[in-house]
């Protein structure tokens, strides 16, 4: 019975290119593993363009995924803020000869001159 060589992964991973070449030249075994490496290293090399295309293609659309949910996210943002600040301003302020007095100065007790400034004694 014909024992398969067991040397051409540890050529391959641990010594040079050189040693590995030698080897090869003496071995039928590690001439059809290297055969079989190559065909692999060929279609590698064949499928890439077509992978590194669909990784751009990839990378585009989440690109423009990600900015269209900024976008998305920065109108709602600005909406829900803006009508919440109408809401409080709406809430807490209120109008008399045209000056503007906050709810809490009067709460508080504080006293204010006809200018709606806090007054100094």
């Amino acid at each position: 019975m014909n024992k398969k060589c067991t040397e051409f992964e540890k050529l391959y991973l641990f010594r040079t290119e050189s040693e590995l070449a030698e080897h090869v030249k003496d071995c039928p075994d590690c001439q059809a593993e290297m055969e079989k490496m190559n065909k692999v290293s060929e279609l590698i090399q064949e499928v890439k363009p077509y992978y590194i295309k669909q990784r751009k293609i990839a990378s585009t659309r989440l690109k423009v995924a990600c900015i269209l949910c900024f976008g998305m996210l920065t109108c709602l943002s600005v909406t829900y803020f803006t009508q919440l600040a109408g809401q409080n301003m709406q809430a807490t302020y209120y109008t008399t000869d045209s000056v503007q007095y906050s709810q809490t100065t009067n709460e508080y007790g504080i006293p204010l001159d006809n200018y709606g400034l806090i007054a100094v004694n």
